[in-house]
Formats: structure tokens, sequence, C-alpha cells
């Protein structure tokens, strides 16, 4: 049941942080388009409204303008939580020009996003990789860091929390040095969910009441009602159960105020878990079927699996197990639509719990193969895991023994250039030995020729010279 808790967190953090660097607006941007694009975060509702208004005349716009379009489009379809006209109107500004520049690494982001709301992780980071490499290219550091943002909630989604924390912190400390407020928001939603899911309620409350003070100073409602789920939950894994409701009964005010029935539909679905969770099951139960009235727009088969499995849970703690294995079985169908991997831990909590239900109503033969199906599932993931933990291991050691002979190489280049350095300074002393040598022996030859001439100056006449003076 916390795994089921924990995986609702990630998905609400899937649907409403979707948040992006604003571009310029184009030159020849009528004036609604303008408004949509200064106005969405405070007025979602009325902005995509007036959009629709106007939808016909986009196609008589400038290329670029079309673009720009397209993308508001794409991003208010993603905060409503309509992901499959997000995909859509992503793909038609991308189709227009493949311009190198920021409203592509935007509408890459909105494609991303919407393909990772479909459960597919895999490809969605492929559509961010690609705008933060273009990001990168532009000189875009703020676009480039929510890029890695992005990739930390796929890897989350994926349950890769270490690898996405590790993205998190790195954003996180490079998101100082820019004045961005935005993008700091941004990132402590996104710590405060993740922290939250690997169990650091306290720190990730820490985070959320950050982000929650700054998205409210701004007025930016989806935002912050999302954060308001997440403290919620978190609370609710606290076991401050009090604290949960009354955090989730201002969301319903908000989500009630401006008739936000996406919201509406998570308030109410949220209440229902923590109610579960504190055993009072029937509350839970009326809030779940009140949620049922808003489930129709959920989009994504995750939502659905989570939904009816919490259900499920629900009517098993009212020890009504025939309509929660009736629950489960509506479960199942849409794990069908996830792809192999995808979701493990649900699908592993899906089996368990399907076969205490059997038990529960005497099918013991059926529980016992459903047993044998949880213990081949995980057997599967444990083998995965270790396979990748050995691969990891084995990167490690490659990686270890590739710095040690680096280390080794470059020691022995050091010890040589010493060698070369030592044989220089040799010949050095040696040429400076043999010049001493050379101008001492110069100047000692220099020294007994000079005395030899003066010698020969100061010396006294031969007899033979003083014999001939005298005759003369």
């Amino acid at each position: 049941m916390k795994i089921t808790a924990k995986l609702m967190v990630a998905l609400l953090g899937l649907y409403s942080l979707s948040l992006m660097a604003q571009a310029d607006m184009p030159a020849g941007a009528p004036d609604w388009l303008q408004q949509v694009h200064e106005q969405k975060r405070q007025q979602p509702d009325a902005m995509l409204a007036l959009l629709q208004q106007h939808e016909d005349s986009i196609p008589s716009l400038p290329r670029q303008v079309q673009r720009r379009a397209y993308q508001e489009f794409a991003t208010l379809f993603g905060m409503m939580g309509q992901h499959q006209q997000q995909l859509a109107y992503a793909r038609k500004g991308l189709a227009l020009d493949d311009a190198a520049d920021t409203l592509r690494v935007e509408l890459m982001y909105n494609l991303g996003f919407a393909t990772e709301t479909q459960s597919n992780y895999l490809e969605a980071q492929q559509y961010y990789q690609q705008g933060m490499k273009l990001a990168e290219q532009l000189g875009e550091e703020s676009l480039r860091l929510r890029g890695l943002i992005n990739q930390a909630a796929a890897l989350s989604g994926q349950e890769h929390y270490q690898e996405a924390l590790a993205l998190l912190q790195q954003v996180y400390q490079q998101v100082e040095t820019l004045d961005d407020w935005e993008l700091e928001a941004e990132v402590n939603a996104e710590l405060g969910l993740l922290y939250a899911t690997i169990t650091f309620e306290e720190e990730g409350v820490q985070f959320l009441d950050k982000a929650y003070a700054m998205y409210k100073e701004k007025g930016w409602r989806k935002s912050k009602i999302a954060v308001l789920y997440n403290l919620a939950r978190s609370y609710s894994f606290l076991e401050q159960y009090e604290q949960a409701f009354a955090t989730y009964q201002r969301m319903l005010t908000v989500s009630q105020q401006y008739d936000d029935q996406l919201n509406l539909y998570y308030a109410y679905f949220g209440l229902a878990i923590s109610s579960h969770e504190s055993g009072r099951y029937n509350a839970a139960l009326t809030y779940i079927q009140k949620a049922e009235e808003f489930k129709h727009l959920l989009q994504s088969p995750l939502s659905e699996i989570v939904h009816y499995y919490e259900k499920s849970l629900i009517y098993s703690g009212l020890q009504q197990h025939s309509m929660a294995l009736q629950q489960l079985m509506l479960a199942r169908q849409y794990l069908q639509q996830l792809s192999d991997g995808e979701s493990d831990s649900m699908r592993l909590n899906i089996e368990f719990m399907q076969a205490h239900l059997q038990a529960s109503l005497g099918q013991y033969e059926q529980a016992y193969e459903s047993m044998q199906e949880v213990f081949f599932l995980f057997q599967e993931r444990f083998n995965q895991e270790s396979e990748l933990a050995l691969s990891s291991l084995r990167l490690s050691f490659a990686q270890e023994r590739e710095q040690a002979e680096r280390a080794l190489l470059l020691k022995d280049n050091e010890l040589q250039a010493l060698r070369l350095l030592e044989a220089d300074r040799k010949r050095l002393i040696q040429w400076l030995w043999t010049a001493v040598f050379a101008i001492t022996s110069l100047v000692l030859f220099i020294l007994l020729l000079w005395q030899r001439m003066a010698r020969r100056d100061t010396a006294p006449d031969s007899p033979h010279d003083q014999e001939e003076t005298k005759s003369l």
C-alpha cells in the first residue's frame, strides 16, 4: 500500500510540473497571443479558451508566430492534463519548421512530457536529450537545466530514484548562480516530490513548502494546487492525517472555485487514500466514488491502474472481497497497455493483492497460482536488478582499472620527464664546467703569453751587443 501511494505522488508530479522557459514573442504576433503568453499560468482555462477561439486564424499568421501558438496550445493542454492534445500540438509546431531556436527546445520538452505521461519513458528521455543538446548549443543554461529536471522526473517514474536525485541536486546547486525564480521553484517542487517518494518526507515537506510559497506569490494556480497535493501526500506518509486532510480541503476549495475538474479528481482521490490509510474505510469509499465523477479526464493507463488498485484496497478494508477482486481485474486490464518493465512494482502489488483476495474467498488453487506469479515477477525483477548491479560493478572495476592505468601512465610520463630534465641538467653542468675550463685555460694562456713578452722586453743586452756599442 505504501508503494502505491508513492506511485501516486510521482504520477501527479508528472502531470503538474511541466514548467517551460518562456521565449520572446516573435514579431507579428497578435495581441491575443501575447495575452495568452503572459497570463496562461494565472488563468489557464481562460487562456486555452482564448486560443481555441482564434485557432482558425493561426494558419494565416507568419510561420514563426504559428509555431509559438502551437507551443502555447501544447503547454496549456499539458497543464490541463490533456496529454494527447499536448502531443498533437507539439508535433504540429515541430513540423512547421526545423529552426534551431529556443522555441524548438520548448516544443521538444512538451513532446517528451506528453510521451512520458503514457509511460513511454525511454522515448520521452530521447526527446528531452535532444532538447537539452540544442539548449546547450544555444547557450541557454536555464533551458538546459529544465531538461535535466524533466529527465529526473522520467527516471523517478521508472523508480530510478538515485539517478533522479543526482540530477536534481545538480540543478539545485547550479540554480543559485542563475536569476531564474521559475527554475528555482520547479527544482524545489521536484526535490520535495522525490524526497517524499523515497520516504524522506520531512525533507520533502520543506522543499514543497518553499515551492508553494513561490507559486502562491506569482499566482500560478495549477502549480500551486499540484504542490498542495504532494504536501498532503507527504503529511499522510508521516501519519499526520489531520494536516493531510486540511491540505486536501484547501486543494478541493481552490479546485471548486475555478471549476478545475481534473484537480477535483485528484483532491477527492487523495482524500480517499488518506482516509483508507487512517482506517476510515467508509469515508474512503465515499471520496473515491466522488472522484469517479471526474475520472474520465484521466489520459494515462497508469492513472487508471492506481485508481482501481486503491479502490480494491478500500473494499478489502471493508471486507468486501468480491468487490475488491472486481476492481483488481479492472486494474489488470490497463496493465496490458504498459510495455514490459514499466511499473513492475504495480504489477507485483496487483498479483499479491489478487492472491490475498482469492485466499480470502476460499479460492486457494487460484491464490496459489497468483503467488507463483508473484514469485516469478519478484525473481525476474531481482535478476534484472542483480544483472544491473553486476554490470554497474563491472563498469566500476573497468573504470577503476582505466583510472589506475592512466595514473601509472601519467607517473611514468612524469618519471621520463624528470629523467630528461636530469639529463639536460647534467649536460648543462657539463657544458658549464667545460666552458669554465676553457675560459680559465684561455685566461692562463693569455697571462703566460703576456708574461713572456714582458720578460723579453725587460731583459739586458747580450755581450756581443755591448762590444759593438763600445767600438762605435
